[in-house]
């Protein structure tokens, strides 16, 4: 091929080059992965009713906790984790009167005061940390994917149906609500972590 040759298929090349959006991305990875269609039927029809399904009273969760003989115990009775290289997930139930509301920090929570008396923190987002939604659902894990990026924006997408939940909810200070969630941990808590929630309802389902 002579140089002016070279040259011109190089142009024609480089010429021929444009960035395509995110959802291009996505709709060029082939096969898509099926777990990243539909994640708010996901959020709704699987995921929600699973952890409500799953939901303890947390201070009854607590202290079936303390009564095991070690964590690996705990978790597999009371627990779930896909890998033994993940923390393991518990589902809770906390019901009571919100007592206080942080809203200042895009990483937002409240308190509630939850009937046994503890004051327990349940986060609000719009950012919420961690992937314990994600992790909570039996009906997908990281085998599913064998994509690190890719599974991290499937955690990024529940997070997000969570938000939308959470933002549905006129949530105000001294309000009485049921909040159906999850947390996580790698040994027993010796005091209760920080919720993310699945569902927020006002006490008697109003």
């Amino acid at each position: 091929m002579s140089k002016k040759a070279w040259l011109a298929l190089v142009v024609l090349t480089v010429g021929g080059c444009r960035i395509v959006s995110q959802q291009e991305l996505a709709d060029l990875k082939s096969p898509p992965n099926p777990h990243m269609a539909n994640t708010d039927q996901t959020w709704q029809n699987k995921i929600v009713p699973q952890i409500v399904g799953q939901a303890r009273p947390v201070t009854d969760l607590m202290t079936a906790l303390h009564a095991e003989k070690d964590f690996d115990s705990a978790c597999k009775k009371l627990g779930y984790r896909s890998q033994d290289e993940n923390p393991c997930i518990f589902y809770v139930k906390v019901e009571g009167k919100i007592n206080h509301l942080d809203t200042t920090s895009r990483s937002g929570k409240m308190t509630i005061a939850d009937k046994s008396g503890n004051n327990i923190i349940v986060q609000i987002g719009p950012t919420l940390r961690g992937t314990q939604l994600r992790d909570a659902f039996k009906g997908a894990s990281y085998s599913d994917f064998n994509d690190q990026v890719l599974f991290g924006e499937y955690g990024r997408a529940i997070n997000e149906q969570a938000v939308k939940m959470i933002q549905s909810v006129p949530l105000k200070t001294g309000e009485s609500v049921i909040v159906y969630g999850v947390f996580s941990g790698w040994d027993i808590p010796q005091s209760i972590p920080n919720i993310t929630p699945a569902k927020i309802e006002f006490s008697g389902g109003q």
